[in-house]
């Protein structure tokens, strides 16, 4: 059946930059045709050099290979906020085949300022379930997950479960502090971001690596600057699209992770700092 469709899609494929690209929309068609999920096609398309018209201007960045990689691949995002919600935006755009989207809290009026996911319409809906829905209505190929629970002792070892990666959009340490020692267990990296008003720090956190919070122990804050200085929406969209880009490259096999330092970033002096941990 599978060669049926690519056959098909062939016959309507097109050339563009030297690359042959089929048509999103008979993608979609042969889709519901053939009953068989988009995601699936679009693996076969690329595992035979044909480009799916919605990722096509992601080749001459990823290449072929690298965007069946993303489609291929797994992510757990913890935390479908202010940076969490820009993460899910661009790695469902980006084509990454499956997110794992947590979060226990709803949509709240004070949220409108910064998460990209929250609208006035949603407001007190969980944001995990809403999240789920955007992924589908930007990407309906790929795999969204929503699950609406707290991430904690009782969920964090099936949360992590499976995953090839993990995006920290936490806004308290303890929880955090769990998602880095659930993953380090588990042999999984963590991509670790966090704001509070003009600044924002990032991290690839590999396995058997130490985190940002393992000095502090268990006296880590639960909170830090944010309390006072607020979450502006012009620092998560930043810290979030930094996130997101280094969980593609981690994916990708890329060079020039954030391993060894981590990312300090004052956006009101326009300073970039690299501190050795």
């Amino acid at each position: 059946m599978m060669t049926d469709i690519i056959e098909k899609l062939k016959a309507e494929s097109y050339r563009k930059n030297d690359n042959v690209v089929i048509p999103f929309e008979s993608i979609k068609n042969l889709s519901k045709e053939y009953k068989t999920p988009v995601k699936s096609i679009e693996i076969e398309l690329l595992e035979n050099g044909l480009i799916p018209e919605r990722y096509e201007r992601n080749i001459g960045t990823y290449g072929i290979s690298g965007q069946l990689v993303l489609l291929k691949s797994k992510i757990l995002i913890v935390g479908c906020g202010g940076l969490g919600g820009w993460n899910i935006e661009i790695l469902a755009r980006a084509g990454v085949g499956y997110l794992r989207l947590v979060d226990g809290d709803r949509f709240e009026p004070h949220n409108l300022n910064r998460q990209i996911i929250a609208t006035e319409n949603d407001l007190y809906k969980p944001k995990a379930l809403i999240a789920a829905k955007r992924v589908k209505n930007i990407n309906s190929g790929i795999e969204a997950e929503a699950c609406s629970c707290m991430f904690d002792e009782s969920t964090a070892q099936g949360l992590v479960d499976g995953m090839d990666l993990a995006i920290d959009a936490l806004d308290n340490n303890r929880s955090r502090f769990l998602l880095f020692q659930v993953c380090k267990a588990k042999g999984i990296p963590v991509v670790h971001g966090a704001i509070g008003g003009f600044v924002g720090q990032l991290k690839v956190v590999m396995p058997g690596e130490s985190h940002p919070l393992e000095a502090f122990g268990n006296d880590a804050p639960d909170k830090g600057i944010e309390v006072k200085l607020g979450n502006p929406p012009q620092t998560p969209a930043l810290i979030a699209t930094l996130q997101a880009n280094e969980a593609i490259k981690l994916l990708l096999k890329k060079e020039g992770l954030l391993t060894d330092h981590l990312l300090w970033i004052d956006l009101e002096h326009n300073e970039w700092m690299r501190l050795k941990l």
